[in-house]
């Protein structure tokens, strides 16, 4: 829930703030059975098996709770340990758009400054603290790196009018997105999950909505009586938003399958736990696009009796849980 808002914030900005970042690369030193256990099927297992699994898979999706410290050290660890034992990896998140990808690039190349980097790829505002050791240590070891995401304000766009809007785009923007038209062919459990994000959404905005119709303030300046209470026309729909989502899904999925056709064994991609958990979203669309895909999705999750599973985890939410304190 926190990260569905969190990203939904992103569209209400059209630009974050700059960043000033440090020289040095912090080290995650996560120690297994102290501060993270691996689950498969509900038992435990070791992290060396599962670096196994992940380094044969064709796609590993790593769902995230986008403001938990330890899962992003561990997104670190799975990262380097990938690395090591598949040397044809790719590195893809969700955190960075398909528009700044040759800036990105010009980055890990060494042609560009960390300053000037961070200036022009509008990274997320916990860049410097959750993904800066990331993408610092895919530049310092040449793994290629894919910015997967559809822009902002594509999806803003989305979120506002509706994705037939997308077809009005000009052509150059459309290399930015999956291609259009993108169905909305959700999985039951998926659409059922994402109305109950969004529909909770849109009653905070009804009440918010019905609480100024009914304050006895007195506005400034003056304004007539509604019978109702008023609504913002910029406001978007559960529907709209749900195709924003999927936007970003088959964004995703087809920045992913980019980097596959371009030579890479595996691509490692990190994004929402929304966006990958039970198969769903990202995962989905991979599927969809190509049965012979061999997808592992793995969720990182805080425990608050850790090494114990988060009370009422599903175990058919990935095929690995990753659990830290």
């Amino acid at each position: 829930m926190i990260g569905i808002y969190f990203v939904l914030s992103l569209l209400a900005t059209s630009t974050l703030s700059l960043l000033t970042l440090p020289t040095e690369l912090p080290s995650p030193a996560l120690e297994e059975g102290k501060d993270f256990v691996v689950y498969l099927k509900g038992q435990q297992t070791s992290l060396q098996a599962t670096l196994k699994e992940l380094s044969g898979a064709d796609v590993v999706l790593i769902g995230e709770n986008h403001d938990h410290k330890n899962g992003h050290k561990m997104e670190l660890e799975l990262l380097r340990g990938v690395s090591l034992q598949q040397p044809q990896l790719t590195f893809a998140l969700e955190m960075f758009e398909r528009d700044v990808q040759g800036v990105l690039d010009e980055y890990l190349k060494g042609f560009i400054t960390e300053s000037a980097f961070t200036q022009a790829s509008r990274p997320w505002p916990n860049y410097k603290e959750d993904y800066r050791p990331l993408i610092e240590f895919c530049r310092e070891n040449s793994v290629p790196v894919v910015a997967s995401n559809a822009p902002r304000r594509y999806v803003s766009i989305v979120s506002r009018k509706g994705k037939d809007a997308l077809s009005a785009l000009p052509k150059e923007a459309k290399r930015n997105l999956a291609p259009l038209p993108y169905d909305m062919k959700l999985p039951v459990g998926y659409e059922k999950s994402l109305d109950e994000v969004f529909g909770a959404h849109d009653e905070e905005v009804k009440k918010e909505g019905e609480k100024a119709a009914n304050s006895t303030t007195t506005p400034t300046p003056p304004v007539t009586p509604s019978p109702a209470p008023p609504t913002n026309p910029n406001m978007p729909s559960v529907q709209n938003l749900k195709q924003a989502q999927a936007l970003w899904d088959s964004t995703m999925a087809d920045s992913i399958l980019k980097a596959r056709k371009a030579g890479a064994k595996t691509v490692l991609h990190i994004n929402g736990g929304m966006h990958s958990d039970f198969g769903y979203g990202v995962a989905d669309r991979l599927r969809r696009r190509d049965k012979s895909l061999r997808v592992k999705i793995v969720t990182i999750r805080e425990s608050k009796n850790f090494p114990a599973l988060p009370e009422g985890t599903p175990g058919e939410i990935a095929d690995f849980v990753i659990v830290t304190k």
